[in-house]
Formats: structure tokens, sequence, C-alpha cells
């Protein structure tokens, strides 16, 4: 699966706040930083638990305490 593809199907997870609180610029960058391999998992705030439990099951990777 290419990055961008990728990259959309995170940020299809991601709760869309736009909130900035995951250090980048909004949901889509973040999810395409998440796709490069350049952030990790649990950054998300507002996505709490869950929602690193999503991005875990999508990308099949073990689900990290919300950082």
């Amino acid at each position: 699966m290419a990055n961008g593809d990728l990259a959309l199907r995170i940020d299809a997870v991601l709760p869309q706040t736009q909130c900035t609180r995951c250090g980048f610029a909004g949901c889509r960058p973040y999810a395409e930083a998440i796709a490069a391999g350049e952030a990790p998992i649990n950054r998300c705030p507002p996505g709490g638990r869950d929602g690193i439990a999503k991005l875990a099951a999508l990308l099949a990777r073990p689900a990290l305490a919300p950082d």
C-alpha cells in the first residue's frame, strides 16, 4: 500500500478536531507522518485509547499508552 493511500486510511480514523495537540498542523499531516513512520500512533489526545486501538489495528502494531 502506498503511503498516500495509507495516510488516507489513517486520517479517516483520526477524530478531525484539527487541535494540533499531536504536534502537527492537523489530522492529515499527522496521518502522513504516521504513514511515513515519522510519528507514533499515540499522540492524538482527542482520539484517546480508542483511537490508538483503531490505529494499532489498522497498522498491525501494538497499541501504545497515550502520550
